[in-house]
């Protein structure tokens, strides 16, 4: 049986990955001085990965509710 809580702590997994894949852009472009097109894309890496992150963290709460338990199929 699938529930609600699967497809949550799913989305929490992929928000978190994209986040590390923006933390290792933000790793490759940190070193650039300001104005540069590389530092842009370090601090857009920086200020997505935090984003994700907080969504990771913001789905991966919400397992601790009831909310987690709502079967999404009709089994018995």
């Amino acid at each position: 049986m699938i529930t609600l809580g699967h497809l949550l702590l799913a989305a929490a997994a992929l928000a978190a990955l994209h986040g590390l894949w923006q933390l290792s852009i933000w790793a490759r472009h940190r070193g650039h001085g300001r104005g540069t097109p590389q530092y842009a894309r370090g601090r857009d890496g920086r200020r997505y990965a935090i984003w994700s992150f907080a969504a990771a963290l913001i789905l991966g709460a919400l397992c601790l509710t009831p909310l987690c338990t709502v079967s999404l199929g009709g089994g018995a």
